[in-house]
This record gives structure tokens, sequence and C-alpha cells, in this order.
């Protein structure tokens, strides 16, 4: 038996994601009403990861198009969490 890709789970919206790169944008057309509360912080990469797993199941990883958002999440979150260890650090006086 086939496994279903990710544009026959996504029905129509699928079909015009399927010529270009997922993105974090995409997201809402993805989950839909699941979509968690995006933060760019290992809790919102784990909100995200459980949203992810309950839409498309434990192979999750593996559909097309799903590493670049994650890709795009982790360089996200990179950048946030260095900016707050950068706003931590307090001059000599």
């Amino acid at each position: 038996m086939k496994k279903a890709s990710l544009n026959e789970l996504m029905g129509s919206v699928g079909d015009k994601a399927s010529n270009r790169k997922l993105t974090l944008n995409d997201l809402d057309s993805i989950l839909g009403e699941r979509k968690p509360k995006i933060e760019f912080s290992p809790v919102g990469r784990m909100r995200l990861t459980s949203a992810l797993r309950v839409r498309f199941g434990d192979n999750w990883k593996h559909l097309p198009g799903l590493e670049d958002i994650m890709k795009e999440f982790d360089d996200e979150a990179r950048f946030n969490v260095k900016k707050q260890e950068m706003a931590m650090i307090k001059g000599r006086k």
C-alpha cells in the first residue's frame, strides 16, 4: 500500500505548495486550528513537533517539505536564543 504524500494529506493547498519550498508561513494552512503558539525556543519546537506528529502521524519527519519548515524554525530559534543570551550580558560599571 502506497503511503500518502504531503500533497494528498493537505488537499488543494498541497498542490499549490508542491512547486515551492514550504516555510513557517505555510503552517497556518498545514495545521489549521491545531497550530500551536509559535515561540522560537526549545519549548516552541516541542509544541511544533507535537502538533506535526498529531497531524501527520509518527512518521511526519519523512514527509517532503516538513524538513524545510523545521530547518527554518531551528534557524530562527537559534537566533532568538542567542539574542536573549546577549541581552543578559551586563557590562562592568
